[in-house]
């Protein structure tokens, strides 16, 4: 019975012995992307302006609220297909470059698909001096 006490302390003892604070402590988490919901319908975009900073990350939970719907801005590589009833599709990516970004509707849902578009304007973030 002793012999499995000395095992335990020594064990214990190590482990304390060679753990250090940073070990346990949980590795720095990037901050979540701001959320934002669009609802795509004809022919229009809500919010038909998306407005955000340059460098954020965004969610954009983008959902039809009629029938098949496309959500596209070229310039982040950003294409999905909305179908009719569907719940939110999820688009995440990093607003790198400030602009004005056009967001247009890539599958075609009738006579007004020409003129549904939105825009995303990317602020520029204020240069901090070194």
């Amino acid at each position: 019975m002793t012999r499995r006490v000395a095992i335990l302390i020594c064990l214990f003892s190590g482990t304390l012995a060679t753990s250090s604070p940073s070990d346990s402590a949980p590795a720095p988490q990037s901050p979540e992307p701001r959320v934002i919901d669009v609802v795509a319908r004809r022919y229009t975009f809500e919010p038909s302006q998306i407005d955000v900073t340059e460098g954020e990350r965004i969610r954009l939970m983008v959902r039809s609220g009629d029938g098949l719907h496309g959500f596209e801005i070229k310039k982040f590589k950003v294409s999905k297909e909305l179908p009719r009833g569907a719940a939110p599709v999820a688009i995440e990516f990093t607003a790198d470059e400030a602009g004005r970004f056009p967001i247009l509707c890539s599958a075609f849902c009738g006579d007004g698909h020409e003129d549904m578009k939105g825009m995303l304007v990317v602020q520029a973030r204020e240069k901090t001096e070194p």
